[in-house]
């Protein structure tokens, strides 16, 4: 049975959480009594939130940078841990998409999206986790996709990313169940499209609404207090794995095509950020 993961007092890091979902990650465990420090490229948006929130009663830890610079990570870790004190629930937020024919996109871009989703992912994770596992306490949430489950033409690097984001995240859920680290849990999150100007543009498939920002971080964040490891919305994505695991290819196909699921970004103008 699930275990409920309390937050009140615990300290939380969020990356890419200034804005879109990640800021709402970082309401939501304030509202609950946690203890935030926000990772996000833009310091200026950073300054302004840390002000709104003051505003309001939150005092918040920021630091400006970028995910993919390893020795920036290295540095933003070093002054967190002297300043701020130790990770104890990690949400790994931060994310893009770059959408297109997959050989008109720039290279450049196509390996900044690995390179955000699921590299950085995996060196903060790389970072965090074995203090968790010091400690014997502690939480780890991945921001994944429904497109992790499936191909999706125009934006194959997105994609890979997240397929990626499920297999490490599996992998380390395994780790952890394997060396008996049963107070470190792992979350995986996997939402539908959202919209948070990303995937502006997109066509949700047949019976997958896009959601707003609110009601997909609403219902993760609430299921993520339950104890949830794989939490999917909205209700379609619960449905994905079993149709692609159980239907011919073909088939399955054929029902991407109908739901308009293979389509569904080919007029995507989102700012991809």
């Amino acid at each position: 049975m699930a275990k409920k993961v309390e937050v009140e007092g615990k300290r939380v890091l969020v990356t890419g959480g200034a804005q879109g979902m990640g800021r709402l990650w970082v309401e939501h465990f304030l509202a609950d009594g946690a203890r935030v420090a926000i990772w996000d490229r833009s310091q200026e948006t950073l300054n302004a939130l840390k002000a709104e929130l003051a505003g309001r009663g939150h005092k918040v830890f920021v630091q400006g940078l970028d995910i993919t610079d390893e020795r920036a990570v290295g540095r933003a870790a070093d002054e967190l841990s002297r300043k701020w004190g130790d990770v104890e629930i990690l949400v790994n937020n931060a994310g893009i998409v770059v959408g297109g024919p997959f050989e008109e996109v720039p290279y450049s871009d196509l390996a900044r999206t690995v390179a955000v989703n699921l590299t950085a992912l995996m060196h903060i994770t790389r970072i965090y986790l074995p203090q968790m596992m010091k400690r014997g306490a502690g939480h780890l949430i991945n921001v994944s996709s429904a497109s992790g489950f499936l191909g999706v033409p125009y934006m194959p690097a997105y994609t890979a990313s997240k397929w990626g984001v499920i297999g490490f995240t599996e992998s380390i859920r395994l780790e952890l169940k394997q060396g008996g680290y049963d107070n470190v849990g792992v979350s995986l999150f996997c939402p539908s499209y959202v919209k948070t100007g990303m995937f502006d543009g997109a066509k949700a498939p047949f019976m997958t609404p896009l959601l707003t920002p609110e009601e997909a971080v609403g219902r993760a964040y609430a299921a993520f207090r339950a104890g949830a490891y794989l939490i999917k919305e909205p209700f379609m994505v619960k449905m994905t794995p079993v149709l692609r695991a159980l239907m011919p290819t073909s088939m399955f196909d054929a029902i991407a095509d109908r739901l308009g699921v293979t389509g569904s970004m080919k007029e995507w103008t989102g700012h991809g950020k």
